[in-house]
């Protein structure tokens, strides 16, 4: 083997730290952006955050006027209160979980200590939505011999268990959690005898023929006539098939929008939501000490003085970013600005690239959890981007508008004369749009609506 020498040439694309930490801050949604701050402001000292909180000039070309109105008009309609409030920062609400409160039941009933212990000990195998997902043959197999606990004390505890508020918990299956309702006597409209007799009936035998709206297999399985079969329906309707769902379900999060659009004067302005951007400057003291020091400071603090001046440069650029982005998003984006969603526009990652000069995949950064606070309610910046297809005026239509279209058309349907996936075709053909019936039946089941045969069965069951 021969060993050699030789030089090469070549192009190769190094990010520096600097870029890195650029594309990071353009990654981070406003949550991570603090959270990112909160760290550089540990680390560095150089960096101090300041309260006046004021739009870059560099992050916006609206007047002053105009970007002031428009925050107003946005504090004004969420009712955002002053940054020297100390109560400006919503709290989230405490809620009272489901395992608390069937045990505060469980304290409060007369049962043996023995049984409020397996009790408690069941309510820790629920679901969140209340179900128990375990057999008590599998739970009983997990204590211990000493503990001696047989399938039979099980079943006493979970009827103890199922005796509680809400009516359904500790069920094992669908039916089940109906039927334990039906048997609770506080509903809303108490009902016949016979109409809660076909109710139980139903939820026993006839559940998946209820909601295929079988009428020939409800009377089977009933042995009622169809008027009584819509008002156990009716019945059935009024019962919870989740009844641990509301402990369950987690507090509402809210997003707070990063760009804020308003028309003013007969124009659509665009300004960086000054709630989310932080103020920053360099620390005068530090500043002053490395001046005065000169070639006597120490080569950390003077690295330490570069970062914090390039993180400043890295923030307002992100800032601006952002802004620049649903500039053109929202420029390819009027008729929803004027008219809602029904009237989005297919865009595509490469159409606003165009647009700002940018890679695809910095679009694609600066979209990412970033949201805008528009007439219509506040989206995420990704919401904006879709497919579209053809019209007859050659020009493309959102595939969320047909979408919103076809929702539109079936919700006005006449009652127990649903539309049909061509006739729907049709009405979109009479607006110009051409797409195929099979795109008809797609969308309309990423919508979750059902089959017209299906939504007429379902119309004729809710007669009454």
């Amino acid at each position: 083997m021969r060993h050699a020498l030789e030089l090469r040439t070549g192009q190769q694309l190094v990010l520096t730290p600097q870029l890195q930490q650029s594309l990071r801050l353009l990654q981070c949604s406003a949550l991570d952006l603090q959270a990112e701050l909160a760290q550089v402001l540990q680390d560095n000292p150089m960096l101090e955050l300041v309260d006046n909180n004021q739009i870059s000039e560099d992050s916006t070309n609206t007047s002053e006027n105009d970007a002031e109105l428009l925050q107003q008009d946005w504090a004004s309609q969420t009712g955002q209160k002053s940054r020297d409030d100390e109560y400006f920062q919503p709290e989230a609400a405490v809620g009272l979980s489901l395992s608390e409160y069937l045990r505060e039941q469980l304290r409060l009933t007369h049962a043996s200590e023995r049984d409020v212990s397996l009790a408690e000990y069941l309510i820790e195998e629920l679901d969140d939505n209340g179900y128990l997902t375990s057999s008590l043959q599998e739970i009983a197999a997990l204590f211990s011999e000493e503990a001696n606990v047989t399938e039979d004390e099980l079943a006493v505890a979970l009827r103890l268990l199922q005796s509680c508020d809400p009516a359904g918990v500790g069920a094992r299956t669908l039916s089940e959690c109906l039927l334990l309702q039906l048997n609770v006597s506080t509903l809303a409209d108490p009902p016949t005898p016979e109409v809660l007799a076909c109710a139980r009936l139903i939820c026993e035998h006839g559940l998946e023929a209820l909601g295929r709206a079988d009428m020939a297999q409800l009377r089977s399985v009933t042995g009622a006539d169809i008027d009584r079969i819509r008002q156990a329906h009716a019945l059935i309707r009024q019962l919870d098939p989740r009844p641990g769902k509301q402990f369950s379900t987690p507090t509402a999060d809210y997003a707070v929008p990063d760009v804020l659009v308003r028309k003013i004067n007969g124009e659509w302005v665009l300004a960086i939501n000054q709630a989310v951007m932080p103020s920053l400057r360099i620390s005068e003291g530090y500043e002053t000490m490395i001046r005065r020091l000169g070639k006597d400071a120490g080569s950390g603090m003077s690295e330490q003085l570069v970062a914090a001046k390039g993180f400043i440069r890295q923030v307002s650029q992100r800032f601006t970013t952002i802004l620049d982005v649903s500039r053109a998003i929202m420029d390819k984006q009027r008729d929803f600005l004027e008219y809602g969603m029904a009237r989005l526009q297919p865009l595509t990652l490469r159409d606003v690239a165009d647009a700002v000069g940018m890679h695809e995949s910095t679009i694609s950064r600066a979209t990412t959890q970033k949201f805008i606070a528009t007439p219509h309610g506040v989206f995420e910046l990704k919401r904006f981007f879709g497919s579209g297809v053809a019209t007859d005026s050659g020009a493309n239509a959102s595939a969320t508008a047909v979408q919103i279209r076809i929702r539109n058309y079936i919700q006005a349907e006449p009652e127990g004369k649903p539309l049909s996936d061509s006739r729907l075709t049709d009405m979109l053909a009479q607006e110009g749009i051409t797409i195929a019936r099979r795109t008809v039946a797609k969308y309309r089941e990423v919508l979750g609506i059902p089959s017209a045969s299906l939504r007429k069965a379902r119309a004729s069951l809710n007669q009454e």
